[in-house]
């Protein structure tokens, strides 16, 4: 089924992007680069990394332009890109080893999620703590697409109803998907993490 412009307005954006329309790229740009660029912030903690990555969805989504239809929520399209994105930067990290920073405070002043958590918190706490962290967000970039998706919809505070509209079913499945996407988590993590007394 294809979604018309008067449902989402921003898929007549995309097709003008996709004619080459002057500034239509600018404007899908301006609209939604706060938005990957705050999700990618929210997830890595890392504000240059957010930036790159944000640059690679809107890249992609210019080069893929030809291509787009218009099947689905131009923002769950988009959202897909995204996906990917932090999939292929998480799969990089986990090959990467840690690398000192040289000073204990270097990486809280560059990114705009602090690490210490408190003033009373160690380095070696807040180091565990940002290890932990890392691997949370492997574990939830492992999970099936629509699981992560609809995870990541519930972080961002959404409902069961606006998760099954931006994924296109019903709020009863979005439940199901979710609780489904939560045991699998807790099995990924369960080497990690200890279990509340």
């Amino acid at each position: 089924m294809r979604m018309t412009a008067d449902i989402d307005p921003d898929i007549e954006r995309m097709c003008a992007v996709q004619r080459d329309e002057p500034g239509a790229y600018n404007e899908l740009l301006a609209l939604y680069w706060p938005r990957v660029f705050g999700r990618f912030c929210r997830q890595l903690g890392d504000r240059q990394e957010a930036e790159d990555l944000a640059q690679d969805v809107f890249l992609r989504l210019y080069r893929s332009r030809k291509a787009y239809q218009p099947t689905a929520k131009f923002s769950t399209w988009l959202y897909h890109i995204a996906q990917n994105v932090t999939r292929n930067a998480l799969r990089t990290r986990r090959r990467k080893p840690l690398r000192p920073t040289g000073h204990p405070h270097a990486l809280e002043e560059r990114s705009p999620c602090r690490v210490f958590s408190s003033v009373a918190e160690t380095p070696p706490e807040s180091l565990e703590r940002a290890e932990l962290a890392v691997v949370v967000r492997v574990a939830v970039g492992e999970l099936a697409d629509r699981q992560r998706a609809a995870l990541e919809l519930q972080f961002e505070e959404r409902s069961y109803a606006e998760i099954a509209d931006e994924l296109d079913m019903t709020p009863k499945a979005a439940k199901s998907l979710l609780y489904r996407a939560r045991n699998q988590l807790r099995e990924t993590l369960a080497g990690f993490i200890d279990p509340v007394a």
